[in-house]
């Protein structure tokens, strides 16, 4: 895959913090991938499953760390200290995708033998979250399996219209660039018949419906004036933001 030369790099400190996740990997009508992360906590503790983008497809069992920061900011030493929990980052094998339903199906499958095999997760705190085709799959996945998670963050992310009032089931917090132009921020706008939403679409489609859906938006230019970046890139700002991190615990 080719990407953006404005595309995000990893932190020095990332390389340390995926050094800290197990490998695994899981067998369910074909391989899947994973790495895990331990806390060392043995109270009740949350499960927090991240799914990856399209630029870490693979089955090398390393880019879904190691490509953004994102996959591992819930193991830093500061959260873990204040919020202890288990992790879990699949990763999507070439020619597949998190929004297909086996590979949905597999994701949950997984949740439930890694649940198993940690008797403290607490199983009414699963957390799901993911950006860009993760972030597309965390939607997709909850419109099928709401009952098993408690709060998701979906990072320009997008969806279709299909069963999309089961999102009113699940706590979800949508995060989108206003000039992203690899995943829309709006399909709508531009076009009124097709059938992909994108952020502001699904929050525009659920707000006076939904319980509990909040929406940040962040002003077109913002990524490339301020940091350089990509404006696809909305994980950079998501992940540094601790009032998005405490509301999905507080689910």
């Amino acid at each position: 895959m080719s990407l953006p030369a404005d595309w995000d790099k990893p932190s020095p400190e990332n390389s340390i913090l995926c050094e800290r996740f197990q490998y695994g990997v899981f067998d369910y009508s074909g391989t899947l991938p994973y790495r895990f992360f331990v806390p060392e906590s043995m109270e009740k503790v949350p499960l927090v499953v991240f799914l990856h983008g399209a630029d870490a497809y693979g089955d090398d069992n390393e880019l879904q760390l190691s490509m953004h920061d994102i996959g591992t900011v819930f193991a830093t030493e500061s959260w873990q200290k204040e919020h202890p929990c288990y992790l879990l980052a699949p990763q999507c094998k070439k020619g597949r995708h998190w929004s297909g339903l086996l590979d949905g199906n597999r994701v949950c499958v997984l949740v439930k033998r890694f649940m198993d095999q940690y008797a403290n997760i607490d199983p009414e705190r699963i957390y799901i979250y993911g950006y860009s085709a993760g972030g597309v799959g965390c939607l997709e996945i909850l419109k099928y399996h709401s009952e098993m998670f408690a709060g998701a963050v979906s990072i320009c992310g997008a969806t279709g219209f299909r069963d999309l009032n089961n999102l009113l089931k699940t706590p979800i917090w949508l995060i989108h660039a206003a000039d992203d132009n690899i995943v829309k921020t709006s399909y709508r706008e531009n076009s009124v018949v097709s059938t992909h939403l994108g952020s502001r679409d699904i929050y525009a489609e659920l707000k006076d419906k939904h319980p509990d859906l909040h929406y940040t938006e962040y002003e077109a230019g913002e990524h490339k004036e301020k940091y350089g970046i990509n404006p696809h890139c909305s994980w950079v700002l998501a992940g540094r933001d601790d009032q998005v991190k405490e509301w999905l615990f507080s689910r």
